[in-house]
């Protein structure tokens, strides 16, 4: 192979707009519908195991339920299923109604060199190191009061493995540094104004968490952001996102096994 066809080659893997895409407006609203339809799957999902589990409910018992259940595991991981299942059918179907839009492009569906999984995965474990090291010296916990209720609410607990390291990741990239990104990074925002974005809009989902919590997401968000920009392919902060979630639950796992023992 040429030196100029070796060239053409990276050229092309790194390319953040190399297929036809929505522009800015087109990623608001159908991002913003996206978005909808995953917070009433979510309610509806999680509405429906409860009314099979306990009858009929009231209003105000359904409403009392809902807020509660954003701890429960089973529930979590069902509507994690349900919405990434749903919402990543979604966001095909978008996609594939843009002329011109190929689908693996779009979402920067890449292979990477392993080394440079590696190396991303480096910057995680450093980012992980560096943020628990802040909670011991700030004196909070290791592992959020949610994510610890969570995991120990949640029978069988491979549901929550499965809901945190498969599922979430997928969803959650392919929305926020998959489709949002490739229409925030083809306006005036550039790449860098969509990793914050995205990284910003990312954080705010996690409303269960308290502002330090969010904040340390935004800067993951941030991390993942670069990833995704530095190597133009999706497959790595996907990657990273499952590996920081598994290093989570199994954070989760040692301190519910502590508590037993």
């Amino acid at each position: 192979m040429s030196s100029n066809s070796k060239a053409h080659r990276v050229a092309d893997l790194f390319n953040p707009i190399r297929t036809d895409h929505w522009k800015l407006l087109g990623t608001i609203l159908w991002g913003s519908a996206i978005a909808i339809v995953f917070v009433l799957l979510q309610i509806v999902t999680m509405l429906a195991v409860m009314l099979r589990a306990k009858g009929e409910l009231t209003e105000q018992q359904s409403m009392d339920l809902l807020v509660s259940a954003q701890s429960d595991g089973v529930l979590l991981s069902v509507s994690t299923f349900a919405t990434t299942i749903a919402c990543g059918a979604l966001i095909v179907g978008i996609i594939r109604l843009k002329r011109g839009a190929i689908l693996a492009d779009y979402l920067a569906i890449r292979a990477v060199p392993p080394m440079t999984l590696l190396k991303w995965l480096g910057f995680l474990a450093l980012f992980l190191a560096v943020s628990d090291l802040t909670s011991i010296i700030l004196g909070r916990p290791l592992v959020p009061e949610f994510v610890t209720t969570t995991y120990n609410s949640t029978s069988p607990v491979w549901l929550i493995w499965v809901a945190l390291v498969v599922a979430a990741p997928i969803f959650e990239e392919g929305f926020f540094r998959g489709f949002l990104f490739r229409g925030f990074a083809s306006s005036f925002m550039g790449p860098i104004g969509a990793t914050i974005l995205t990284a910003g809009l990312w954080a705010v989902i996690h409303a269960q968490y308290d502002s330090y919590g969010i904040g340390t997401i935004f800067f993951l968000g941030l991390l993942f952001g670069a990833a995704r920009m530095s190597t133009g392919s999706l497959l790595v902060p996907l990657a990273m996102h499952a590996v920081s979630n598994f290093l989570s639950a199994a954070e989760a796992a040692l301190m519910s096994w502590r508590h037993v023992t």
